[in-house]
């Protein structure tokens, strides 16, 4: 089988400024494509490109994707997303050893307990109850994730109950998103586009403070490669 061939999917303009800049690689554990030789590739172009790079481990965000097809209580979900970051570390201890810039690897509860999370939860739940735009913008990208999920999943709880969910999903990651703002990071590597929740989230307060180049998106191709499959957790 020809060998697998990551490529950046993005302007001239930000790979001109790769060589001097931070990368933020999100991994959404239980993903293939953050799995195997699909990530070692996608470690290797980072570690050529870029100047310093934080790995994100978004364990304990699944917990939220996990409630769709499991009925244990948000502490179990909690913990057993906890456990699925953890052998996803032990999986991909090899390809995560390839990387010699500068680098650290983080967790989502690095998000989840900064001192500046409750104020932007807020601030995103009371744009998303009182701004029409917004709000279709976080509808739409969870109206298409559930039209995705369900062609191939079937799920545990009813359409209504899921949208709750995916809607907590969301408004957690953008409120991510405005962290990683002030933490630094220039450029998001993520192997597809950015939803339209997180675009719009990094338009209305990320663009809105005039910084440049900050928590941009940028999509992975992956040439020579079979379809995806769907997520999968190992813990049962």
């Amino acid at each position: 089988m020809p060998q697998i061939k990551p490529v950046f999917k993005c302007s001239d303009e930000f790979k001109s400024v790769f060589s001097q800049s931070s990368c933020l690689l999100t991994i959404s554990v239980g993903q293939e494509v953050h799995e195997g030789e699909k990530f070692l590739s996608t470690v290797r172009l980072v570690n050529e490109a870029f100047k310093e790079c934080t790995v994100l481990v978004d364990d304990s965000l699944q917990r939220h994707t996990m409630s769709l097809f499991s009925n244990l209580s948000p502490d179990e979900l909690y913990q057993q997303s906890i456990v699925e970051g953890d052998l996803w570390l032990e999986r991909s201890h090899q390809s995560l050893a390839q990387l010699t810039i500068p680098n650290k690897i983080i967790r989502w509860d690095k998000w989840l307990y900064h001192s500046l999370y409750e104020k932007y939860h807020h601030e995103i739940t009371a744009l998303y109850d009182t701004s029409r735009h917004y709000k279709d913008f976080i509808n739409t990208s969870i109206e298409e994730f559930l039209t995705r999920l369900l062609r191939r999943n079937a799920i545990e709880v009813s359409y209504e109950t899921a949208f709750r969910r995916c809607l907590d999903y969301l408004k957690e990651e953008c409120t991510a998103l405005r962290l990683w703002a002030d933490t630094g990071y220039n450029f998001e590597i993520y192997p597809s586009r950015r939803n339209s929740a997180m675009t719009a989230t990094h338009k209305i307060f990320v663009k809105s403070e005039s910084y440049n180049f900050l928590v941009e998106s940028v999509a992975i191709k992956f040439k020579n490669r079979a379809q995806l499959g769907p997520q999968v957790f190992t813990v049962e």
